[in-house]
């Protein structure tokens, strides 16, 4: 079985959104169809040539936000009515879910592009479940300090791993895209 943690992509975002996260396990199911500002982070440090930027413009109103990226697509979050919002649209932390595990994948088409021999990849399905303690974000009064920081504090779940063709790839194999993908994020 392979394992891809989940902590790794979030490692470069501001402290109070980075994960505690359990691990994911990987399965192999064979088919016939034919910017750094982690302190200690180095890999960007004075190379300013090979760092990418991700610029956003967002506006809000009440709880609802709309987001552009590269004047191409629109995001848009709300919250759920009970917490005053129209449910128009994801939570933000859903969002962030989704962002995690999309790095994910694209992350695993480029490794297994890459690997020799070349990784069979066809699909990743991943069920992710992420948890935090409500009250960080929703403790009253709201003069007071919260409880607990309002983060993420678990991510759990499973991606299963479909191979192109009908030979299997194998549980090492598996696993060693596991952990190519998981090292493009995680420093030891």
């Amino acid at each position: 079985m392979g394992v891809w943690l989940l902590a790794s992509p979030l490692r470069h975002l501001p402290s109070h959104l980075w994960l505690r996260a359990t691990r994911l396990t990987a399965r192999v199911v064979s088919t016939s169809a034919s910017a750094s500002s982690v302190p200690g982070d180095d890999a960007a440090a004075g190379d300013e040539k090979h760092v990418k930027r991700y610029p956003l413009v967002a506006r809000g109103a009440g709880v609802q936000c709309r987001i552009k990226a590269r004047d191409l697509h629109e995001i848009r979050t709300d919250v759920p009515r009970s917490m005053g919002g129209g449910d128009e649209a994801p939570q933000p932390v859903e969002l962030l879910l989704s962002a995690l595990v999309g790095c994910e994948q694209a992350t695993a088409a480029y490794v297994a592009r890459h690997m020799k021999p070349r990784f069979k990849l066809k699909a990743v399905h991943f069920s992710v479940i992420g948890e935090r303690d409500d009250r960080g974000a929703t403790s009253l009064p709201i003069t007071d300090p919260p409880p607990t920081g309002a983060r993420l504090t678990r991510v759990s779940g499973e991606a299963v791993v479909y191979v192109r063709g009908p030979e299997r790839e194998t549980d090492a194999r598996v696993e060693e895209l596991a952990r190519l993908v998981q090292s493009r994020y995680v420093r030891p």
